[in-house]
């Protein structure tokens, strides 16, 4: 009986168990249908009864919806069902944009002139009904070109404006959204603010609190900067020392790091998301500049090239870390804080090993490394404060701003005030050892220059009194020289006259033998004529008086022929001597053809008397407009013999060299008168010239003839003559293996 009473007690005991599981499955399952249809229901209405605070709206009266592709449209997000309750702060959010949806009523018996407010976005979107049941949409944002706002949008950046009348119910939908370089919006707080305390709020900071002394001192601290940015660069290119071109790029970047949200609105209104993306690598790069001007300024001594290369190690870890920041939007399983932290880590890692190499330069008695110290000392124990703060914030929960207040955002700005101030003054301090030593090392340079002047000068003396010594001697040489030099020349020139006078003898002994002949054949003609008419006056009875006026007759023409070629050997007599004379340089009228077509002549029979075989055709075309010129005959006569000599060798040497069959040797002369200069062309057939022996035919001493031959004085004096005697010009044209041409041009 007992065990039976056991067992079904015992069965009673396990009935009850089941029951009582199936009762807790029973619940949990109600409790979880209750989380979600709390989560698909709408927050209750948050009811308005003041318009003098700023209202933060408990997390009870809004729900979150994250858009993650940030695409949601307001009609997509008014169907959607997804909207939960949530907490101000969620370190896990991993999208930039969210909604918020909540109900607000103006229990007020006057109407309501609200801001919405959000100061966690970039980009800030409202959806509200008014009291015609219409859906209004208002956009503003930091990052919104200033051309696509309102104008009451362009002053309120975080502020969007609406109204309520008294006793109206709206639905609100707001859309925050951030860039992404500026990461996941972590912070969600939808606030409420009348437009009465937000022009109270303005007022009361501006002057009753003396908000715009802060503006002022803070428009005199930026107007320093910029002039400390512009000094320090006006020093760089001064002293060319790099410190100063660090320092004054550190303090650039600093003031745009400091000063992100004027210079946006004054410089970049147009393009805000432009400077904001820059302005994520700001600190980073003044954080870079200053460590490189602080290394700079100290010059670490070989001895600790290990730490200052573990500074440069660890100074690009850090911008590493920083660009890591910036894309830490790719990395969505590192937390945000976690990876901002470790960035502030590497910053006083290396900001550490740069006060260690400080101090270390320090030791070894530098004098710069003490106003290092000095300078960035304040600024690390600073970062080291807020960084311990940072770490026991994030990971222990353990939260210091409510003990130190706004004394920890003015306690950067005092580190940051005495770095600037103290590394200034040891900048100013260097600049003004550097230019005392500047100028001593001139006065001492001046110093040396002086000696060195005074002994250059003592070296001068008597380098001059040895010049003095060696000139005279040179002079005496050059003036033995230079006489040698001029009787060799007049010789020379002599000799060209003789050869040219050699080149005339046997033409004019070949000429002068004709009228000489004519002279002795006259000569004896006539001495017959007078034994006859002596003869026939010998007979007293029988005279023939017209046989003896005949004979008388016939003298007479025979004296006549001797009186003409007795002139003509004068003549040639004379022309020989005139040309073999010097020159007295006054110009005469002169029959240039005349003159021309002598001197041909005479230098054809010259080359015959040398050789019998030679025969040329002489070519002559003189123009009977050719008036006489005034020129100096001797010396034209001298160019033309010398050219006609030249033209008779060259058709000599192609006839004896080239051997051509029909090949005729050919010399002309042509005269011409145009544009009131006289022409004269002489050419000839011959063996021509190449290029390169033109373009050096009039200088002296050249020659074309085998040595012995000629002293190649011939056309370069013929040259002088024509253009420094006569004002004329003298040119040379030549095909190799044609024949040559010489043009002169004589004014008339």
């Amino acid at each position: 009986m007992r065990s039976s009473l056991r067992h079904i007690h015992k069965t009673e005991v396990d009935v009850v168990a089941v029951m009582r599981n199936w009762l807790l499955v029973f619940y949990c399952l109600v409790a979880l249908l209750s989380g979600a249809y709390a989560q698909q229901g709408w927050p209750p209405v948050y009811d308005i009864k003041t318009d003098t605070s700023m209202l933060t709206l408990d997390t009870t009266y809004f729900q979150i919806l994250e858009d993650r592709s940030g695409e949601l449209s307001f009609d997509q997000v008014r169907r959607n069902t997804s909207f939960y309750h949530g907490s101000f702060f969620d370190s896990h959010r991993r999208s930039h944009v969210y909604w918020l949806r909540m109900r607000v009523r103006n229990t007020l018996p006057d109407t309501l002139n609200l801001y919405l407010c959000d100061f966690s976005g970039s980009y800030l979107d409202l959806y509200w009904q008014n009291a015609k049941q219409q859906w209004i949409h208002e956009r503003t944002g930091v990052l919104i070109p200033k051309s696509q706002l309102t104008k009451q949008n362009q002053a309120e950046r975080s502020r969007l404006f609406f109204q309520l009348l008294p006793g109206q119910q709206t639905t609100l939908y707001q859309r925050s959204a951030s860039a992404f370089w500026d990461g996941p919006i972590l912070y969600l707080s939808p606030k409420l603010q009348t437009k009465t305390h937000r022009a109270n709020e303005v007022y009361t900071a501006m002057q009753v609190k003396e908000g715009w002394q802060n503006d002022y001192f803070s428009g005199i601290t930026l107007g320093i900067l910029v002039l400390a940015v512009c000094y320090n660069l006006l020093i760089f290119f001064s002293v060319n020392d790099r410190v100063y071109l660090y320092f004054s790029v550190c303090l650039f970047f600093f003031i745009l790091d400091r000063n992100v949200g004027q210079i946006q609105s004054i410089f970049f209104a147009e393009q805000p998301d432009l400077f904001a993306f820059a302005r994520s690598f700001f600190f980073i790069i003044f954080f870079t500049f200053f460590i490189q001007s602080i290394r700079k300024f100290i010059q670490p001594s070989d001895k600790f090239r290990y730490l200052n290369r573990m500074i440069s190690i660890a100074l690009l870890l850090t911008v590493l870390a920083n660009v890591a920041l910036f894309f830490r939007v790719s990395f969505p399983l590192i937390p945000i804080y976690t990876t901002t932290i470790l960035l502030e880590i590497q910053i006083r890692i290396t900001y550490i090993f740069l006060i260690t190499l400080i101090v270390k330069m320090m030791n070894e008695g530098s004098t710069d490394a003490r106003f290092a110290l000095l300078a960035t000392t304040p600024l690390l124990i600073f970062w080291l404060y807020t960084l311990t703060t940072n770490i026991l914030g994030y990971f222990f929960k353990i939260n210091f701003r409510p003990y130190v207040g706004s004394s920890l955002d003015y306690g950067e700005g005092v580190c940051f005030a005495w770095l600037i101030i103290v590394f200034s003054a040891a900048l100013l301090n260097r600049y003004s050892l550097a230019r005392k030593q500047v100028v001593q090392q001139a006065i001492e340079k001046e110093q040396l220059e002086k000696e060195r002047e005074i002994e250059k000068n003592r070296l001068i003396a008597n380098q001059n009194e040895l010049l003095e010594k060696q000139v005279e001697e040179r002079t005496s040489q050059l003036k033995t020289s230079l006489e040698n030099l001029k009787a060799t020349q007049n010789q020379l020139i002599q000799q060209e006259k003789m050869a040219s006078l050699g080149e005339l003898t046997a033409g004019i002994a070949h000429e002068i033998q004709n009228p000489l002949n004519f002279v002795n054949n006259f000569s004896e003609v006539s001495i017959e004529l007078v034994d006859e008419l002596n003869e026939e006056r010998a007979k007293d009875s029988n005279r023939d008086v017209e046989l003896e006026s005949e004979l008388l007759q016939d003298l007479n023409q025979n004296l006549q022929k001797i009186s003409l070629h007795g002139k003509r050997a004068s003549n040639i007599v004379k022309g020989m001597l005139e040309h073999s004379r010097k020159s007295t340089g006054e110009r005469e009228p002169t029959d240039l053809n005349a003159l021309a077509d002598e001197y041909l002549r005479l230098a054809y029979h010259g080359l015959r008397a040398k050789d019998k075989s030679f025969n040329a055709t002489l070519s002559t075309d003189f123009d009977k407009s050719v008036d006489n010129v005034s020129i100096v005959a001797q010396d034209v006569g001298r160019v033309l013999l010398n050219l006609f000599t030249n033209a008779f060798y060259a058709v000599q040497q192609r006839q004896k060299i080239q051997k051509e069959p029909g090949y005729q040797p050919t010399v002309s002369i042509t005269t011409r008168c145009e544009n009131k200069q006289a022409i004269i062309r002489v050419s000839d057939n011959g063996t021509g010239m190449p290029k390169s022996v033109q373009k050096k035919i009039f200088q002296p001493f050249f020659t074309t003839k085998p040595t012995g031959e000629g002293t190649g004085l011939g056309l370069s004096l013929s040259y002088d003559i024509i253009t420094k005697g006569h004002n004329g010009t003298i040119t040379v044209e030549s095909t190799e293996g044609q024949g040559t041409t010489f043009t002169i041009t004589l004014p008339t």
